[in-house]
């Protein structure tokens, strides 16, 4: 049988052959944090590139709403929006270049407005291929639509409850 300095022995001689635990590798901590980073720069990248459309469609129908005012003020005088045509809408808006509803309009502060009995109508391109329609009926409701031929004729079939 063994003495106690030989059991110690052992037993110390046992654990300094055992290795030094492995070090654990970091790896998938940054594998996970570089998706996330580059998912964040593709993120802002996103927003601020779309910024200048933003702020095109914002402008779009903040001019038809201006067109609205004036063709609403137009159809109270004149109790029609027969009367709310390219030359009254001009005198009563002139911040705006207002044209027939055959043509098209060009860009954000020209409006192509059309009436019909009992409706008015108007489009803005935001942007090429890009436009924003507004319809207001003699009954007060208002439709919008979008569509790719920015003409106030086409306007007139604006549906839609909202943008």
């Amino acid at each position: 049988m063994r003495d106690e300095d030989e059991v110690i022995s052992a037993y110390e001689a046992e654990f300094a052959e055992a290795a030094e635990p492995r070090r654990r590798s970091n790896r998938g901590f940054w594998l996970v944090t570089g998706a996330l980073g580059i998912a964040c720069v593709l993120l802002v990248v996103a927003i601020l590139a779309n910024e200048p459309l933003k702020d095109s469609i914002a402008h779009a129908e903040s001019t038809l709403r201006d067109a609205e005012t004036a063709a609403v003020q137009i159809h109270a005088d004149a109790g029609s929006y027969a009367a709310a045509d390219a030359t009254a809408m001009t005198a009563a808006d002139p911040t705006n270049t207002y044209r027939t509803g055959d043509s098209a309009s060009s860009g954000l502060d020209d409006v192509s407005i059309a009436t019909d009995s009992g409706e008015w109508a108007a489009a803005v391109q935001a942007r090429p291929g890009a436009c924003f329609y507004l319809r207001h009926t003699d009954t007060g409701e208002t439709f919008y639509g979008v569509g790719t031929d920015c003409t106030g004729r086409t306007a007139l079939g604006a549906t839609d409850p909202r943008w």
